[in-house]
């Protein structure tokens, strides 16, 4: 697998960035547009938890894992100390996410709020 990894501020204003890079990447992997619109959407809900309405102090470093018909997505927060984040998804995000990737999960690890997703193109 290829990996890509980018740093961005943990803000809202920055989402469309890993979006931008999520879609190109699959874009690659000749995922159809309705593949790509829903990446889009999974990194947006997952992304949009990590950085809250307003932004948080800090940054999110996100790393995208490319292979023949499969990308996986890793972000994880690296916050300032005391800044929480909720990491159990609402009913709707998890239908949301259940419907446009293959998997995703919103948990802490080693203290740092992180998500994972997986998309496979289809046949």
């Amino acid at each position: 697998m290829e990996q890509i990894t980018i740093k961005i501020p943990a803000s809202p204003a920055y989402i469309g960035v890993v979006r931008l890079v999520a879609a190109g990447l699959a874009t690659r992997l000749s995922f159809t547009i309705d593949e790509i619109e829903d990446l889009k959407i999974a990194v947006d809900e997952l992304c949009a938890y990590l950085t809250g309405s307003q932004g948080r102090d800090g940054d999110l470093e996100i790393t995208f894992a490319i292979a023949d018909s499969r990308i996986e997505i890793r972000g994880q927060a690296q916050l300032s100390p005391g800044q929480k984040v909720r990491t159990e998804l609402t009913e709707f995000s998890r239908m949301i996410l259940d419907t446009v990737v293959d998997s995703a999960t919103l948990q802490q690890a080693d203290g740092a709020p992180v998500f994972e997703l997986s998309k496979v193109k289809s046949a």
